[in-house]
């Protein structure tokens, strides 16, 4: 069946034909009415002015092909999910328990969980139990929090739900998670792979689901721009199937693994940034774009903890030289513009995005300090093994990098440190005596945290933004439901998680991005079971 665009205004045409790549011929963009009749879906004018939108996709998966390519199979089912980390799991899981009958799950990537897999903590509404008075107050506190951008309605409900969808995690599902101080925090063993491990597995158990990977969804099936009928994917073999759908739930993720795609939506200079994460292109994002939800807004670049580019995720030698308080870092003029135990917190990455050039500068004995004790502390669970203990083959990882990474760099003297990196000599070498001293007089340091740099050699390694993910972009109200700029939902369309707007500002939550996907997933697929089936 080919997608169906009878109705669809000027503006919704220009929200789909915008987000088509360069170059693609807009006058051959035609949809089909119910009842076969071919409508051509643009004139010169809104042509001309679909392409002045043009913007590369990068690697996104959307399409919009025209009415000539039909689709090789149609399916009926319940609802489609898009996406299989923790917000697609919870949806489309939620949805076969409250009785929906057929339920698919399509993952673009080889393997379950996107971004979850990566995800430390599932906490962001701990302590997950609310009174009514402490729900309203917990969402006006973090939407002070987010200096007014997130939505206080969200808020509220995820903190008011929070019980009942962490028990649904915890307990239904046997998902683990371990302590810290008196308030769960990590997901057991460090990360969210156990999550997904045992929502995969209950998957497995239920006949009205199937979950599918290496099958992108490529676009949404319309009736009019306020009216999702269904998606269509791409199989493994090059097939399209069209999913006819009571609705579709949005899981997609962000945007962090296609800058060329989110340079679109931020006014961030991504070349300060690393973007990790695992799939998230921002489909999701354009797929909304084709309905009257317009252009997706407000994309916050969520940059959790720094490191160095080329450094792993989970690089023992990037906690050390780009988390810690006992950092020595100056900017592109050789000057120190603050006091590094800002290093280790959520605000940290927009602070380094503030500087031209952020150099982390340690000495020998610097080095040889973190290999004998490791490191005072970590950004997640995945750094739990560096904290006070030995790190093996941190010397080799060091040498490894200054010999093959053009932003790490090795020097016997100050002078020549400062040449190499190509800040002011005489600036580097006044910022390290007074240093030295051992009493930060201009920021406030502890002494106990202030390493001398003292003993040669000396290095220097440039310092990035660690973006984790993007935020919103995706305007949902309390039922998850998308919806246009004045709230009106998009019938049949929902959306879950990091790709929905309303939950973080410029500076990522703290434990936000589970926690909202989470209840995003079951809020939607409780609506649409109780609404549309």
């Amino acid at each position: 069946m080919d997608i169906q665009s009878k109705g669809m205004s000027r503006r919704s045409f220009l929200g789909a034909g915008a987000v088509v790549a360069a170059g693609a011929a807009f006058a051959g963009l035609t949809g089909c009415s119910p009842s076969g009749e071919s409508k051509s879906a643009s004139s010169a004018s809104s042509a001309t002015e679909a392409k002045a939108e043009t913007r590369d996709l990068g690697s996104a998966s959307f399409e919009i092909t025209s009415d000539t390519k039909q689709a090789d199979e149609t399916k009926e089912v319940d609802i489609v999910v898009v996406g299989s980390g923790m917000g697609g799991f919870s949806a489309a899981l939620t949805a076969v328990e409250e009785g929906a009958k057929s339920v698919v799950l399509l993952e673009k990537n080889n393997s379950l969980g996107g971004s979850t897999n990566m995800a430390e903590c599932p906490a962001g509404a701990r302590p997950f139990e609310y009174t009514e008075a402490e729900a309203r107050e917990a969402a006006a506190g973090a939407q002070a929090d987010t200096q007014g951008v997130s939505d206080p309605m969200l808020l509220y409900s995820m903190f008011r739900d929070a019980k009942e969808n962490f028990g649904w995690l915890f307990d239904t599902h046997g998902v683990g998670w371990t302590k810290q101080g008196q308030a769960p925090a990590f997901y057991e063993g460090g990360n969210g792979k156990i999550a997904i491990e045992k929502l995969a597995a209950a998957a497995e158990k239920e006949d009205g689901l199937e979950v599918l990977t290496e099958t992108p969804a490529t676009q949404l099936l319309l009736d009019d721009e306020y009216t999702v009928t269904g998606v269509r994917a791409k199989t493994k073999d090059g097939k399209y199937i069209d999913y006819k759908a009571k609705a579709v739930v949005l899981a997609t993720g962000g945007m962090s693994t296609n800058k060329t795609l989110l340079a679109n939506y931020t006014s961030q200079d991504l070349d300060k940034t690393i973007g990790w994460g695992q799939g998230q292109d921002g489909d999701g994002h354009l797929m909304a774009e084709q309905t009257a939800h317009g252009r997706a807004n407000h994309l916050a670049v969520d940059s959790l903890f720094n490191n160095v580019k080329d450094f792993s995720y989970d690089s023992a030698l990037g906690v050390c030289v780009a988390m810690q308080p006992s950092n020595f870092w100056v900017n592109q003029d050789g000057l120190r513009f603050m006091n590094e135990n800002i290093s280790s917190t959520a605000v940290s990455g927009k602070v380094v995005e503030t500087q031209g050039s952020v150099w982390s500068i340690v000495d020998a004995d610097g080095i040889a300090k973190y290999a004998a004790g490791g490191c005072q502390r970590h950004y997640s669970g995945f750094a739990d093994k560096l904290v006070g203990n030995p790190i093996d083959g941190l010397q080799d990882e060091v040498d490894k990098a200054v010999s093959g990474n053009d932003e790490c760099f090795k020097a016997d003297t100050i002078a020549d440190l400062a040449k190499q990196i190509g800040v002011d000599a005489d600036n580097l070498a006044a910022e390290v005596k007074l240093y030295n001293g051992g009493t930060d007089t201009e920021w406030g340091k502890e002494a106990e945290n202030m390493w001398p740099i003292a003993t040669a050699p000396f290095y220097a390694f440039r310092i990035s933004s660690g973006m984790l993910n993007t935020s919103g972009g995706i305007r949902i109200n309390t039922n998850c439901q998308v919806v246009d700029d004045r709230y009106k939902p998009i019938a049949g369309l929902y959306a879950a998680g990091v790709c929905t707007s309303g939950w973080d500002g410029e500076v990522y939550g703290n434990g936000t991005c589970q926690a909202n996907a989470l209840y995003c997933g079951r809020t939607a697929a409780k609506h649409i079971v109780k609404n549309l089936l």
